[in-house]
């Protein structure tokens, strides 16, 4: 129970990811405010750690809206009295039907779009939820990042941009809150085995996709959402009391072959 007493948000914890992380956490024992654009997907996530014990608020919220992310976070500290961890998850990266995201052919909407969750999004949880944590002594942000924030991929122009100005948003926060007892560290995933991703190989990468993404990685499989919430917790936690403005890879191994 590293996290009990706690309050945490967690953004785009509707599936996947964000889910695995809503759920460790409140089995650690966080109060947990699980968000999404999807109410109903949240709701079941709620419904999840409430018959697991613990304690959830499903809001829905749009955290490219900045009304919306100041009133989900004040939901948070009026049910919970508090506010002790940021998780930034929520993403914009698997589009409905193949997209082209080469500079030369990407839409203005789809940057637009993408950068206005991945990146915008992660700045204004920040923004409205930093005062929290420095009323409640210090916190932890954790914000889930990609290997494409420390490093580029093919035809995903708008989304690599966005995951290295996550990158660059932790380590800012990391150096300007520390005074503060606030702590800000990336998480940089890999391939993560979820519905959304496969999905998502399958429309934009080829029936021959996985196969080759399999040989490049050292330990042989795709990472499960529930190893990357399990760091999450860790960063959360106060056993993480000096680890600040890093980026970790959590990726089988592969950023070890990229120099």
């Amino acid at each position: 129970m590293r996290l009990a007493g706690k309050a945490a948000i967690v953004t785009g914890a509707g599936s996947g990811i964000g889910r695995a992380i809503a759920e460790r956490l409140a089995r650690e024992g966080a109060a947990v405010t699980v968000t999404g654009q999807r109410l109903a997907r949240v709701e079941e996530t709620a419904r999840a750690i409430e018959a697991a014990g613990g304690r959830a608020l499903a809001a829905a919220c749009d955290v490219a809206s900045e009304e919306q992310v100041r009133r989900m976070i004040e939901q948070t500290v009026a049910r919970f009295g508090r506010l002790d961890v940021l998780v930034n998850n929520a993403a914009k990266n698997r589009p409905d039907a193949p997209l082209a995201e080469t500079v030369a052919d990407l839409t203005e909407e789809w940057w637009h779009a993408t950068m206005d969750v991945n990146a915008t999004g992660a700045f204004l949880c920040a923004k409205h939820a930093l005062p929290h944590l420095i009323a409640a002594g210090g916190g932890a942000i954790v914000n889930v990042a990609s290997t494409s924030g420390v490093a580029g991929n093919w035809n995903q122009g708008a989304y690599v941009a966005s995951k290295h100005a996550m990158v660059g948003l932790t380590r800012s926060i990391a150096l300007d809150y520390a005074k503060h007892g606030v702590r800000a560290n990336a998480i940089c995933p890999g391939f993560i085995e979820t519905e959304r991703s496969l999905g998502f190989s399958t429309q934009n990468r080829g029936a021959d996709w996985q196969a080759k993404k399999l040989a490049e990685i050292p330990l042989g499989r795709f990472g499960r959402a529930e190893e990357v919430a399990a760091l999450a917790a860790f960063l959360a936690s106060d056993e993480a009391p000096f680890l600040t403005g890093a980026t970790i890879p959590i990726d089988g191994g592969t950023a070890a072959r990229r120099g």
